[in-house]
C-alpha cells in the first residue's frame, strides 16, 4: 500500500510539472508572437492593433471560449488629440457562464491591454531606419497571462457560481480609453462586481517582486490575498492595500467597482526598444498566474464580503469625501505616502500596551480616517477590530498626527478618506 502511494504520488507530480511547463510555454509562445514584427509595435488606432486584435480572438476560439460580439469584437472610436483625426480600436471580450441562477448575473472582469507603442523612425548613420517596440512586458505578459487564465477556467466552466468575463481591451496606451468605453457605454455597470487588472507581469528581480495592489485597503480581499501566498507551490506576493501606476483598473475604480492590480511593476527597459521577450522570467510568471487564477476561483465562489465596494461618506457639513483613488492630487504626509506616513510616523509612535504584551496579543487593526481641506486628521474609527487595547493604541496614534498636505480634486482640496492596518506583532522568544 505505501508503495502505491508513493508510485501515485510521483505520477502527480510528474502530471503537476509537465502542465506546469506546458503553460509556461504557452505564455512564452504569446509573448513572442505579439512583439514580432507583424503586429509593428501594437500601436492604438491602426491596421496593426487591428491585426493584434484578430490575433487575440482566435486563442480565446482556440480555447473553447463564448466570445459576446460578432468576431469577439466590441468596436469603438475616439479622436487623437495630436491630429483631430477619428480613430478605430476594439475590445476582445470572452465570456464564461456562471452556474448558480442568480449569481451568475453577477461578473468578474479580468482584464489586459494589447496595444503598445508602435514604431519610431531612428536616423543612423545618414539613413532612416524603422525601430519597433516589442512590449514584452509592456503589455504582451498580461495578455499571455490573460488567454491562459481563460483557458484554464475554460477547462473548469461548471466551477464558478459567477460569471466571468476576459477582455483584451484597444488603447489602452491611450489613457485607459478601452477599458473606458467597455464600463461607461459598452457594459452594465452594475454587474461587474471586480475587476482584475493584468499588466506588466514578467519582468522579476529582486527589486521587482510579484504585487497586488487593491487600490485602497479592503481587509477581506487583502485577507484572500495574503492567505493564498501563504499555500504551497505559491510565489510570495506582496499585497498592498493602494494603488500603484496608471492603467486600465482605473476607469473601474472611478465608478466604485472593486480592482486589483497584478502586476511584477515597472523597470529601466520600460517602453524602450530593450522591453523584448528574452528579458522575461517565464516560469515565474507561469507561478504568479497560477496565484491569480486561484484567487479567480476563490472570488467566483466566494461570499459578497469579498466583492464590496467601498462607500462614499461624507463630513458633518454634507461636503462629499472622495476615496484615495479618486483624487486628483493624493494627500502627502511629509512629501510621503501612506507607507511613509506607517514607517515614519505611526511604527516610531506606536506603544505596544504592556498587558498585551503580557498576554500575548497581537494582530492587525483596520483603522479609517479623513484628510481635511486643511490637512488635519479627523474621524479616526476602526473599520476592523483586533483587540480594544490594541483598538485603543491605533486610534491615540493616528489621532495624533501632524497636519498632511490635503489633496485635490479638480485643482481644488477636497476631503479624502484612507484606511489603513495598523500590525501590532510580537517578538519571537530566543
Amino acid at each position: 500500500m505505501k508503495r502505491f502511494f508513493i508510485l501515485l504520488l510521483s505520477i502527480l507530480s510528474v502530471a503537476l510539472l509537465q502542465a506546469q511547463d506546458s503553460f509556461q510555454k504557452a505564455l512564452e509562445s504569446h509573448v513572442k508572437a505579439l512583439t514580432s514584427q507583424k503586429y509593428m509595435g501594437r500601436l492604438a488606432g491602426t491596421p496593426s492593433e487591428a491585426e493584434t486584435a484578430s490575433w487575440v480572438s482566435a486563442r480565446f476560439k482556440e480555447k473553447g471560449l463564448e466570445l459576446l460580439y460578432p468576431g469577439g469584437f466590441q468596436d469603438f472610436s475616439y479622436v487623437d488629440p495630436t491630429t483631430g483625426d477619428t480613430l478605430y480600436s476594439q475590445n476582445v471580450v470572452a465570456v464564461i457562464p456562471g452556474y448558480d441562477p442568480v449569481l451568475r448575473e453577477e461578473y468578474i472582469v479580468v482584464g489586459a491591454h494589447y496595444d503598445n507603442l508602435g514604431t519610431y523612425t531612428m536616423r543612423i548613420n545618414g539613413k532612416d531606419s524603422l525601430c519597433i517596440y516589442p512590449g514584452a512586458d509592456a503589455n504582451a505578459s498580461g495578455v499571455a497571462a490573460l488567454i491562459e487564465l481563460a483557458g484554464a477556467a475554460q477547462s473548469q466552466y461548471f466551477m464558478y457560481k459567477r460569471s466571468l468575463l476576459f477582455v483584451a481591451f484597444g488603447a489602452g496606451e491611450r489613457g485607459g480609453l478601452g477599458a473606458w468605453y467597455f464600463i461607461n457605454r459598452a457594459f452594465p455597470q452594475a454587474s461587474v462586481k471586480l475587476m482584475v487588472n493584468l499588466d506588466r507581469l514578467g519582468h522579476m528581480s529582486h527589486e521587482n517582486t510579484p504585487a497586488v495592489y487593491c487600490g485602497q485597503p479592503h481587509y477581506e480581499r487583502e485577507h484572500v490575498l495574503t492567505t493564498l501566498a501563504m499555500e504551497p507551490f505559491m510565489p510570495q506576493v506582496e499585497v498592498y492595500g493602494s494603488d500603484f501606476f496608471s492603467s486600465n483598473h482605473q476607469a473601474f475604480m472611478e465608478k466604485n467597482i472593486p480592482a486589483c492590480l497584478f502586476t511584477t511593476g515597472l523597470h529601466p527597459y520600460h517602453q524602450t526598444l530593450r522591453d523584448t521577450p528574452d528579458r522575461l522570467d517565464f516560469e515565474k510568471m507561469e507561478s504568479f498566474c497560477r496565484y491569480v487564477f486561484q484567487f479567480l476561483s476563490k472570488t467566483a465562489n466566494g461570499p459578497e464580503e469579498l466583492l464590496t465596494p467601498v462607500e462614499n461618506t461624507y463630513t458633518g457639513t454634507g461636503e462629499r469625501v472622495y476615496s484615495y483613488t479618486e483624487v486628483d492630487v493624493p494627500p502627502t504626509f511629509m512629501k510621503g505616502n501612506i507607507e511613509f506616513f506607517l514607517d515614519s510616523w505611526v511604527y516610531k509612535y506606536q506603544r505596544y500596551p504592556k498587558e498585551a504584551i503580557s498576554q500575548g496579543i497581537k494582530g492587525r487593526v483596520m483603522v479609517s480616517f479623513i484628510i481635511e481641506k486643511d490637512g488635519t486628521v479627523a474621524q479616526v474609527e476602526v473599520e476592523r477590530s483586533a483587540h480594544p487595547l490594541l483598538d485603543k493604541e491605533a486610534l491615540r496614534v493616528i489621532s495624533a498626527s501632524p497636519k498632511w498636505k490635503a489633496g485635490e480634486k479638480s485643482k481644488r482640496k477636497v476631503p479624502v478618506k484612507m484606511t489603513i492596518p495598523v500590525y501590532f506583532e510580537l517578538a519571537p522568544m530566543r
